[in-house]
């Protein structure tokens, strides 16, 4: 999914908007969230730091990943910086995020032992004159197969 944010300084009335947008059709963005915050909370936020200010700008209504969080509090802290008044837009592609090569797995050694020794285990653990216990053809069964039921072969009677 492609987003994109733009993040507005309000001279005029002393805020700072952030508008979050997703891309619903190609080059069409649809407005997700827009947040309002106050310019001296900004400004005390951008004091304490690039963390401080994520978490101020984060809310119930508006709380992008830490990824996206953090280029927005850089935007943020530039624009108040420089003293620039236009609008920033900051896009962002999922795509570009996930894993292109997959994850090779790591063997671990000690499974594989494992597997050794519970193999032995079964191996051992058989009586050796089991099939000398007696034949399972002469079992009582509470299950009768009728005769006029088709039947392969004999054997399975």
């Amino acid at each position: 999914m492609k987003q994109k944010y733009v993040i507005l300084k309000d001279i005029a009335n002393n805020r700072l908007i952030i508008g979050e947008y997703a891309e619903l059709d190609k080059e069409i963005y649809s407005l997700l969230c827009e947040e309002v915050y106050g310019d001296s909370n900004v400004k005390q936020a951008i004091s304490g730091g690039k963390e401080v200010l994520m978490s101020a700008l984060r809310t119930n209504n508006f709380y992008p990943p830490v990824l996206q969080a953090d280029k927005i509090s850089e935007a943020v802290m530039n624009l108040y910086g420089s003293g620039n008044t236009q609008p920033v837009e900051i896009y962002f592609d999922d795509i570009e995020h996930l894993a292109k090569e997959p994850i090779e797995l790591l063997v671990d050694d000690t499974i594989e032992s494992e597997s050794e020794e519970i193999d032995e285990i079964f191996e051992e653990s058989f009586e050796e004159n089991y099939e000398e216990k007696g034949s399972m053809d002469k079992l009582k069964t509470s299950i009768k197969i009728a005769e006029d039921e088709f039947v392969d072969n004999e054997e399975d009677l």
